[in-house]
């Protein structure tokens, strides 16, 4: 996946706030094949998206620089916001953080029998809940509830 420091570092930050350890537990640079879902790597975890920019714009690549419309005002984009500010005082915070927790706390979040996935009742995807978050953004976005 496409997934950076800053996205990781904010995702991790908000699951530590809120104490999701389902969600801590699956939080990793690689995530298995399993039930339904195919083996997925993270090979941009260290990279900041600010450098990852800078390659693309250096390298030629045209690459979208706006945020996605639906994202506006949502938890991830303040976490990243407060990340950044710590950053700028103390370089490297968000790197420490969490390769910090990949090296010290992450198996102790590993994944057990706590998650388990059924059949999207819509179309048919692993999922947690009846739908799967794509049949239920599909629904938010036609207006159904």
């Amino acid at each position: 996946t496409g997934h950076n420091l800053d996205d990781e570092a904010a995702t991790l930050f908000g699951n530590v706030m809120t104490w999701d350890t389902d969600y801590l537990g699956r939080q990793r640079p690689v995530l298995e094949k399993e039930s339904g879902f195919v083996k997925k790597a993270k090979p941009l975890i260290r990279v900041a998206e600010r450098e990852t920019a800078a390659y693309a714009v250096l390298a030629g690549i045209e690459y979208e620089i706006e945020e996605c419309p639906m994202a506006a005002g949502n938890t991830i984009n303040r976490t990243k916001a407060w990340l950044a500010e710590l950053e700028s005082q103390a370089p490297g915070t968000k790197a420490r953080f969490l390769l910090g927790f990949f090296d010290r706390a992450a198996e102790h979040f590993a994944e057990s029998d706590r998650v388990v996935l059924s059949d999207c009742s819509r179309c048919g995807q692993p999922t947690i809940s009846e739908l799967c978050a794509f049949c239920r953004l599909s629904d938010l976005t036609r207006g159904s509830r």
